[in-house]
């Protein structure tokens, strides 16, 4: 997934080289924008379950596609160079893997708890919720490069992932992985125009700490497990607009991409149980905004 943030980061930067340097900063005191758009999270895999030749009976490769809204607003003072901004957004995907499987064994619960299920259908139901909000400052810069900006948010985002299992339509299990990332982040701005549009291109480092909460449950063996498990990472976001004019109502079109440095992912044992461990992740959103 690290692979995948630098081709478009450098097809990003390949657009500035038509861009032309006065600043689109407006003289607006106030916007208000309401999003709408697609979401695409690539997260780790999801494994569960074995069968009668002890391979992996349910499979989730992670790639969900989804739906993303979002309300920001921007408050502007001191002749619009520090500006107030704040932004929530709520996000969900969802996917589905059914298999026709001979046999359906659960140890993910530990060896004590071992659930077998025989011949049917088996069907694996994957859901993530994705929501949270920014809030800080930023100062822009008129320069003869267009305008430059630089501020410092308050952020905090949920990944809230939901694995449903299902045997001939019966409940056999359920996992769930709740992540709060608390921190902020330093963002980089610049606006201008891009082959005669108004276009801006934001930069972003985030700092968290993520706590990670586990909960596993079923009702045929009764059973509850509970984890929480800390990290501190460092998340990378690139963020794409333009702007159009469309009968008196003003449009943007953005493409946003996020690089996260830790998502957690179930790790297997048969005897142990099920474990917390972390890999990295990508989020890919593009929305149509509308200025009320």
């Amino acid at each position: 997934m690290r692979q995948t943030l630098l081709p478009l980061l450098i097809s990003l930067f390949s657009f500035v080289t038509a861009c032309t340097g006065q600043t689109t900063i407006t003289d607006r005191s106030m916007d208000i924008t309401v999003g709408n758009g697609l979401l695409g999270v690539f997260l780790p895999d999801y494994r569960v379950g074995s069968n009668e030749t002890s391979e992996t009976a349910l499979f989730d490769d992670g790639d969900l596609l989804g739906y993303q809204g979002e309300l920001r607003l921007i408050r502007r003072f001191l002749h619009t160079r520090t500006s107030i901004e704040g932004r929530v957004f709520y996000g969900v995907a969802e996917s589905n893997d059914t298999n026709q499987v001979d046999s359906l064994i659960l140890s993910e619960l530990g060896g004590s708890n071992e659930l077998s299920f025989g011949q049917g259908r088996a069907d694996l139901k994957t859901s993530i919720d994705h929501y949270g909000y920014d809030l800080g400052l930023r100062d822009t810069w008129r320069t003869t490069f267009g305008g430059l900006s630089a501020g410092c948010l308050l952020s905090y985002m949920m990944f809230d992932q939901n694995y449903d299992v299902f045997h001939q339509s019966t409940a056999a299990l359920s996992e769930e992985l709740s992540s709060e990332f608390i921190g902020g982040k330093a963002v980089f701005g610049w606006d201008g125009y891009l082959r005669e549009c108004p276009t801006l291109l934001d930069f972003a480092v985030g700092f968290y700490q993520l706590r990670t909460d586990y909960l596993a449950s079923s009702e045929q063996v009764s059973t509850i497990e509970i984890d929480y498990v800390y990290s501190n990472p460092v998340n990378l976001e690139a963020t794409f607009t333009t702007f159009q004019n469309v009968n008196d109502v003003r449009l943007s079109y953005t493409i946003s991409m996020t690089h996260l440095d830790k998502i957690p992912s179930l790790s297997r044992d048969s005897l142990k149980g099920t474990s917390i461990k972390f890999d990295d992740g990508f989020l890919l959103k593009m929305m149509v905004e509308i200025l009320l």
